[in-house]
């Protein structure tokens, strides 16, 4: 795939799989040189090389997309003062599964999970204006952990 026919990948991708008899979803056309650039861009410059290209993510970040999708996978996140971390998980895992990937003890003394949804995480700048704004919610242990969920368990001892 050249340059500039990355804008019509979708289209692309589509006409392909239907040619092989594959679903859309185990296609992704990425161009090579494409790739190869923003390597050597900073994430500013990533990000204006591609919306000068016409797209929204990198071959890299759609490919991963769908890795994901096809496996079955999702992620979410923890953010605490020092860290903020990725956990990956299966689709429809609880969220006392999901505090076990963490930690076994957790799973034990599992009490609730605070939520909040990423954009909103970030946007806001963290749990305490996220909290103030209401965009947290408090979650029980059946919760279906969604992709991109910052969450904080609450542990008992």
């Amino acid at each position: 795939m050249f340059e500039g026919d990355l804008k019509n990948a979708k289209e692309k991708e589509a006409k392909f799989a239907q040619e092989v008899g594959l679903k859309e979803e185990q296609v992704i056309a990425i161009c090579a040189k494409t790739e190869a650039e923003l390597a050597e861009l900073t994430p500013a410059e990533q990000k204006e090389y591609l919306k000068n290209l016409g797209v929204e993510k990198s071959g890299l970040e759609r490919l991963i997309k769908k890795a994901f999708a096809t496996l079955g996978l999702i992620t979410f996140l923890t953010a605490g003062e020092k860290e903020v971390r990725a956990w990956t998980i299966k689709k429809d895992t609880n969220a006392i599964t999901a505090a076990g990937v963490i930690h076994t003890d957790f799973m034990k003394n599992f009490i609730k999970a605070d939520v909040c949804e990423f954009t909103d995480f970030v946007s806001v700048g963290g749990w305490k204006n996220a909290r103030e704004q209401g965009k947290v919610r408090s979650e029980g242990r059946d919760y279906l952990v969604s992709d991109g969920d910052v969450i904080e368990f609450k542990i008992g001892s």
